[in-house]
């Protein structure tokens, strides 16, 4: 018995874009474990459009993507059954059972019955989920499997099976059994999907030496090939990284084949004896292997030279290979006059000037400083000549060249300081005040032994900063006299922002005061029924400030002059990341039901849109892209969400989960995601182009223009690393 099951959870929790599980049974077995949070509103639809098709006979091959679960069902016709297959393209890429046939009657049947209920249920639950033309699409399918199917005979094809053996040792051949039938569907728009015509069936071998066939996989060998191009390009940049050793299942499939890349040699199995293998010639192999099997498809069937499985394949492997060339002189080497290049902005980070794609990045350690005082409650900044230091207690600053103090301030009540070298200093008598490198005070004053720091903010010849965290306190820059303070009363934590001629203090008392900059007179006090948990985040002419208490919060919005509350919006999420505003939408992610959200709200307090994470247990943290936001979690796993809600990629978990998630950095066009493993990220794709192991005590990470990057954990260790190449594949 065939039948099609959705999840009822989206009824109960209606949203613009309905997500729940979809199962295909056949005599109870579940075709698709793991589609547990698909958005029904797209998978629906194409499975109905899907089944239409087959069973009206104008298609043989159709394929339903699970994007969410990384599934694609596959759909093929054989007289009067049709051929279920799901594939996995998630790592490794495999089938999920053998094919099975079902009878196209029944699966009709059950497609249309669950087609109906899911377009009554969204007419009652989520009239908008769907578009009227996608309603009127779905409505003339469903008439379509209730027509009866036509009768029509099928020539039969045999299938002509065709084998590459290996051109060189070591060397991967292949062979495809049924690669006539398979081929003669070419890629199509609407339900018919470009990887159906390559699951046909084969196998796939490594030919080692002394050992024709060391290594052999059963199943459709695109997914197969698929799975060790994504595995060439592991090895590639374990190569390039001077790695001693890699270990990889080819495929997934064992046997363990360990390759030692200083000596040159591998084994395979834990206990097999080595033998020489350069990684170079495996690399080699690896890479041919995928464009050989495009070349087989695409003479099999010319249409098949546009497959985009094939292509993204293809092009993956070409690269590969473009990497193992030898280097070329660049033309200034040969002598020819330098382009004359302008020296960037102070502060500006430009991309890399790289002649292609960028496709790889390396990093080498520069030096590291040791014991440094309260890392824990240190704040990382980056100045014009280095990474600056703040702490309670200690403030510093390094070059980053050799790591060489340029300038350290200490005192027994704190220090404050910021990243362009300005810095106040206090102890129990005097108050001192320093800029730049120069060992002495700029000026000092008496004392009345409350504490400062280590947050600095210079405003309109200001210097602001906290005492004991709730204390706002205010010193002319030039002089040092004490111009104003506020204590507000019944606080043990505040926040302090500028936003034009307002100094902000947002405390957990449930008031937010509003300061004149010049004589530090209250303004406006906001006053909030629950505590304030951050700073006020500029927006314009207004202000975004969260507020909550247990599992509730709101976001605020109000004018930065007057203190008018404009509105609040309640995310019901837990965990709630500092809010990041962006033209006209602000952004906000936390956790709700064991997984993230990420929440888009416009400028005047509707939800637009909201996206699941799939990154793990919060808090998160967010960071801006162009067009974009990156959302980064403690284990290292980030996202990249477009302004009109897309997933565009996804990163998974490096390691294990750091003290708190860090915000990513762009610096010369390359993102960096903080984790144990901190990961340089192609901003636009996803790739990830290079790894430098931090450690899971990573407190703070700080990439400058030049694309060193500074980390700092939570021993008091500061370590900085600079770029020492990168690698691009010429167009």
């Amino acid at each position: 018995m065939t039948r099609i099951r959705i999840g009822q959870r989206w009824k109960r929790e209606p949203s613009a874009s309905p997500l729940d599980s979809i199962a295909l049974e056949l005599d109870g077995v579940n075709l698709l474990s793991g589609a547990v949070e698909e958005p029904l509103a797209e998978v629906i639809p194409a499975l109905v459009e899907a089944v239409a098709a087959l069973h009206a006979g104008t298609r043989r091959l159709a394929q339903v993507s699970l994007t969410e679960a990384h599934l694609e069902l596959v759909l093929r016709r054989i007289g009067p059954d049709i051929e279920l297959s799901v594939a996995s393209l998630a790592r490794p890429a495999h089938l999920l059972r053998p094919p099975i046939k079902v009878d196209t009657e029944e699966l009709t049947k059950a497609t249309r019955q669950s087609g109906q209920r899911f377009l009554q249920d969204v007419a009652k639950v989520a009239p908008r989920a769907l578009s009227p033309a996608l309603v009127r699409k779905l409505g003339e399918a469903l008439k379509g499997l209730a027509k009866p199917a036509p009768t029509h005979e099928e020539a039969a094809v045999h299938p002509v099976p065709l084998r590459i053996e290996p051109v060189s040792v070591p060397g991967f051949g292949f062979e495809l059994k049924d690669i006539s039938p398979a081929s003669r569907e070419g890629p199509a728009k609407g339900s018919s999907g470009a990887l159906a015509p390559l699951l046909g069936a084969g196998e796939v071998w490594l030919a080692l030496p002394g050992r024709p066939q060391a290594w052999r996989a059963q199943g459709p060998p695109f997914l197969t090939v698929l799975e060790l191009s994504r595995q060439a390009v592991e090895l590639a940049r374990a190569v390039e990284l001077g790695e001693a050793r890699f270990e990889f299942e080819p495929a997934g499939v064992r046997p363990l084949l360990t390759l030692d890349l200083k000596g040159q040699r591998a084994k395979t199995g834990p206990t097999g004896a080595y033998f020489p293998l350069e990684p170079a010639a495996l690399l080699a192999a690896l890479f041919q292997l995928g464009e050989a099997l495009g070349l087989a498809f695409a003479e099999a069937h010319r249409v098949q030279v546009s497959n985009p499985y094939l292509v993204e394949l293809t092009e993956r492997c070409r690269e590969g290979l473009s990497h193992l060339r030898g280097a070329t002189a660049p033309p200034e080497a040969q002598g020819e006059a330098r382009e004359r290049k302008s020296p960037p902005a102070r502060g500006e980070s430009r991309p890399l000037k790289v002649p292609g794609r960028l496709r790889r990045l390396r990093f080498e350690k520069l030096w590291e400083q040791r014991g440094l005082e309260e890392p824990e409650e240190a704040r990382l900044l980056v100045g014009r000549h280095g990474p600056v230091y703040c702490a309670p207690g200690l403030a510093c600053a390094f070059s980053r060249k050799d790591g060489a103090a340029l300038w350290r301030r200490s005192a027994s009540l704190g220090v404050a300081a910021s990243a362009d070298g300005h810095a106040v200093a206090a102890d129990g008598a005097r108050v001192f005040g320093f800029t730049g490198r120069g060992a002495g005070a700029r000026w000092l004053h008496d004392h009345d032994g409350i504490p400062l720091g280590p947050l600095l903010l210079r405003q309109d010849g200001l210097l602001l900063t906290l005492s004991e965290d709730r204390t706002a306190v205010a010193f002319a820059e030039t002089t040092g006299r004490e111009v104003w303070r506020l204590a507000p009363p019944r606080t043990q934590r505040g926040w302090l922002a500028t936003q034009g001629h307002r100094a902000l203090l947002s405390t957990d008392s449930g008031y937010l005061y509003g300061l004149d900059l010049e004589d530090g007179q209250v303004r406006y006090r906001l006053r909030s029924p629950m505590p304030f948990h951050g700073p006020a985040v500029a927006w314009g002419r207004r202000f975004l400030v969260l507020l909550g208490r247990g599992s509730h919060h709101a976001l605020l919005l109000a004018d930065a002059h007057t203190g008018e509350s404009l509105w609040t919006f309640e995310p019901d999420l837990t965990l709630p990341s500092t809010p990041l505003p962006m033209g006209a939408r602000v952004f906000l992610a936390g956790m709700r039901d064991d997984d993230g959200f990420l929440v888009c709200v416009d400028s005047r307090g509707r939800k637009v849109w909201e996206r699941a994470l799939h990154l793990g247990p919060g808090p998160y943290a967010l960071a801006s892209l162009p067009r974009a936001v990156v959302v980064t979690s403690a284990s290292g796993a980030a996202a990249r969400v477009s302004l009109s809600g897309q997933v565009d990629w996804r990163v998974g978990a490096a390691g294990e989960p750091l003290i708190a998630a860090l915000p990513a950095r762009t610096a010369r066009d390359v993102t960096l995601v903080a984790g144990e493993v901190v990961r340089a990220v192609d901003p636009r794709g996803g790739q990830v182009l290079a790894e430098v192991r931090a450690g899971v005590g990573l407190v703070a990470l700080q990439a400058d223009v030049r694309l060193n990057l500074y980390f700092l954990d939570d021993a008091g260790t500061l370590s900085a690393y600079r770029l020492g190449s990168h690698f691009a594949v010429v167009e």
